[in-house]
Parts: C-alpha cells; structure tokens; sequence
C-alpha cells in the first residue's frame, strides 16, 4: 500500500510541477483549488485511521548517527526533495514553504507569514533531530494535514544525511548529541 500511495504522490507531484510551470494564472488558480482538494482528502483520511486505532510509524533514533551521517549526500537530498518548496538561506525569499535556514531547534511552526496544519500547530517546543526525524519519515500521515508533496523519506540513511545537513544551515549549529 505505501508503494501505491508513494506513486499517486509522486504522479501528483509531476502533475503540480507540470501545471504550475507551462501555463498562466488561470491554471495557478485551478492548482491552488485541486490542491486544498487533495489536502482535506488527505487530512480526512489521516484522521479517519488515527481515530479508529492506526499506529502512527515511529522511526528508531537517529541523533547518535548524525556524527557519521553524509552532509553531502544529504545536500544533494534537499536539492531533490526539498528545495521545490523551501530554502536553505537565512532571507526567506518567495518559496512556497517556510526557509529551512536554522530549522533545528527553532520553534515549531513558527515561521511568520507561513500557513501550518492544525497538527503541526499543535506540536510545542523547538525542533529536535528526532522530531525531524519523524516528521521526515512520513509527514502526512506524522501530522496530518501538512502542507508539503514529498511522501517522506523513509531510507533511515538518507534521512539521517538530510538532517545533518539542515543541521548546517544555521551560523550556530545545534551541538550533535
């Protein structure tokens, strides 16, 4: 089934892709519309299964692994997972999501001006590595609701290379454990 909900994901995504890039206004508004479509599907789906007993995943620990983890390999993770939507510089620029610039240990959902779901809203404290942990494994169904395309990655490796490298965008980083 993760297969099968990864694939119409992906499909989605080269369908905004393609949409958002090759036609004008009239299009944006139609993507902005199919999109909250398919959000409201998805948190209503993510609802319907927490309520009626689904496990939501939980990754094994990952902050002891970060010193080994690869910072390139995970650069080269948000150039192709995250960078569509965020950015990895201070100055938050025009993106769609929020800059990812001191992600760690910066306050959940807390980027001005940036809408968050209501689960992710509900989430207190600073980001840790393993809330990004978890969050990355598979946010949607992690916080239901969230506003981002990528089904997640659930390669433990890769995940932990990416978030060593959010680690890096930062003037301080967050110490490793």
């Amino acid at each position: 089934m993760a297969s099968a909900r990864c694939a119409s994901t992906t499909l989605l995504n080269a369908n905004v892709r393609a949409t958002w890039t090759s036609n004008g206004p009239e299009s944006i508004r139609r993507l902005s519309l199919s999109v909250a479509s398919w959000l409201r599907a998805q948190r209503e789906v993510a609802d319907y299964l927490i309520a009626h007993g689904v496990i939501l995943p939980t990754p094994a620990p990952i902050s002891k692994k970060l010193a080994a983890a690869d910072v390139e390999k995970g650069r080269s993770s948000f150039s192709r997972l995250c960078a569509y939507c965020h950015n990895a510089v201070p100055d938050e620029g025009a993106n769609q999501g929020p800059t990812l610039w001191n992600v760690v240990g910066r306050d959940k959902a807390s980027v001005a001006k940036r809408r968050y779901s209501d689960a992710l809203l509900a989430w207190q404290g600073v980001l840790t590595y393993e809330d990004l942990n978890k969050f990355l494994l598979e946010p949607m169904l992690t916080t239901p609701g969230v506003y981002m395309e990528v089904p997640g990655v659930p390669d433990e490796t890769e995940r932990t290379n990416l978030i060593a490298y959010l680690r890096t965008l930062s003037d301080t980083p967050i110490p490793l454990p």
